[in-house]
């Protein structure tokens, strides 16, 4: 910047390299481009219906290439002489302020069950935003976490709901194990049954011919075709 900035933007111009700033009304200001971390305190959000949820986001971000000029003549207010501050004061004065606005604001847009159902929805409407937010104050808004977290009814709510579901499907498995052990048992009887029906006929049918044996009467036994006779003295 020369001459104090008297005649605004047209004071300022890039530069590179060595640079003279013994000049009066010459201020030298450096413009970070990597990337920083933005770290907002956390904050309450409303939900359309009255519900209340707490988020505590967290955000990369990059200052766009080509735009320090537009960075430090906009921010110069909020202290941007020190390249060490100068992003923090930034932060603090206008890229927190963005993050936060656009949380509380597009959770309005949900009741709190539809925005607990939804949450990846929001959180995707909230980045969308803030790319265009950060891209019209000259940043590039890399990342985004929401820290969100539900009511602490609603939580316990959420608790004690999974922990139904998980002794449902426990209970479920169990009766599912038990029909199993039925199903089991009834084969096991009828394969038991007929094992000693086929164990019973043997033990007649070797009783049967045994007496045949030691019979001293005359028998026939006939296949039906040819009569053999037995015990014939």
């Amino acid at each position: 910047m020369t001459n104090y900035g008297r005649n605004g933007r047209a004071d300022f111009k890039s530069v590179i390299g060595r640079q003279m700033t013994a000049m009066p009304g010459t201020t030298l200001y450096q413009v970070p481009m990597f990337e920083q971390k933005g770290d907002p305190t956390s904050v309450v959000i409303t939900a359309r219906d009255a519900g209340v949820f707490t988020v505590d986001p967290t955000y990369t971000y990059q200052a766009l290439r080509g735009r320090g000029i537009d960075i430090v003549f906009n921010y110069k207010h909020v202290g941007v002489s020190e390249p060490n501050v100068m992003m923090d004061n930034i932060e603090n004065a206008v890229l927190n302020q963005l993050v936060i606005n656009a949380y509380r604001e597009e959770a309005r847009n949900y009741t709190t069950d539809s925005l607990m159902n939804n949450l990846n929805a929001f959180e995707q409407k909230v980045e969308f935003r803030l790319k265009a937010d950060f891209d019209k104050k000259y940043f590039v808004l890399n990342n985004l976490t929401s820290g969100l977290k539900p009511p602490e009814s609603m939580a316990r709510a959420i608790e004690a709901r999974n922990n139904a579901i998980q002794q449902a499907e426990q209970v479920k498995n169990e009766l599912q194990v038990a029909q199993m052990n039925l199903e089991k048992a009834k084969i096991d009887a009828e394969a038991n049954r007929v094992r000693a029906a086929g164990l019973d006929a043997k033990v007649l049918q070797e009783k049967w011919i045994e007496a045949i044996r030691n019979t001293n009467n005359k028998v026939i036994i006939t296949d039906g075709r040819t009569p053999i006779i037995l015990g014939q003295q």
